[in-house]
């Protein structure tokens, strides 16, 4: 097969196809105006479960298409296009807002009777009740920009005015989505959550993070580092990772 032929047959959703050797995969969400190119820093794997970024549309190879309304909107067209990579073990993880992505997906599955995912992943954010804390609601737009740039300089990129103003618009388009967001009443997952704390994050602190045991079986843990350590994957995230996915993973 060509290289031509192999990038026009990967999946709208996916940056790579997925390892059909995997003994399961773990669909990564990404990060409020980011795109899945967020996730380059991230291995391929960690102990034999596949790292998939998930790319969601109106974002750098998705731009032309318009950005989702709802996480629920979105997570009901993810899934039709995850479907069919569906078939072993799976689980979600995010980092901040679009953790609801993910959770939504959750719901959904449970109520289509599944597959169901193994684990919930949830870094930075507040459980679903709690959405309407954090301060990402009532930024500016002189506050968006500097968050987007912000982001940019921890992916290792210059902030060009250019490319900060598209980026900006993803991001309000996101932020615009989490306002619409409202689940009052928590509802138990069929699957474990892992609620993850960044020890020097001042966006969302990890004392801010109490509630998603309402949810289902939560660990609560406080890795080092600030907001945007996750996008560097550090071993401690890995290592999580691959001991909560493990326990519910066959081999």
């Amino acid at each position: 097969m060509t290289e031509r032929r192999r990038r026009r047959s990967r999946p709208t959703w996916l940056l790579r196809a997925p390892d059909p050797e995997a003994r399961a995969r773990l669909w990564c969400l990404p990060y409020p105006g980011a795109g899945a190119s967020m996730y380059h820093g991230w291995p391929a794997e960690v102990d034999g479960i596949e790292l998939c970024p998930v790319q969601l549309p109106g974002r750098e190879n998705r731009l032309r298409e318009p950005s989702f309304e709802s996480y629920a909107e979105v997570a009901a067209e993810m899934l039709k296009g995850l479907e069919p990579y569906l078939d072993r073990p799976f689980g979600f993880i995010s980092h901040c807002g679009t953790v609801f992505i993910g959770y939504e997906a959750t719901l959904l599955l449970m109520e289509r009777g599944g597959p169901l995912p193994s684990h919930l992943f949830a870094s930075s954010m507040v459980p679903p009740h709690r959405a309407s804390w954090p301060s990402i609601l009532r930024l500016d737009e002189e506050q968006v920009g500097a968050l987007v740039s912000d982001l940019m300089r921890a992916r290792g990129a210059e902030p060009l005015p250019e490319l900060v103003e598209m980026a900006a618009s993803v991001m309000r388009a996101d932020v615009a989505a989490y306002g619409r967001f409202e689940r009052t009443d928590p509802v138990e997952l069929p699957c474990p959550i892992t609620a993850i704390g960044w020890s020097g994050d001042t966006q969302i602190p990890p004392e801010q993070m109490g509630g998603w045991e309402f949810y289902g079986r939560t660990r609560h843990t406080v890795l080092d580092g600030g907001h945007w350590s996750y996008l560097q994957a550090p071993a401690a995230l890995l290592d999580e990772i691959a001991r909560s996915m493990s326990a519910r993973v066959p081999g």
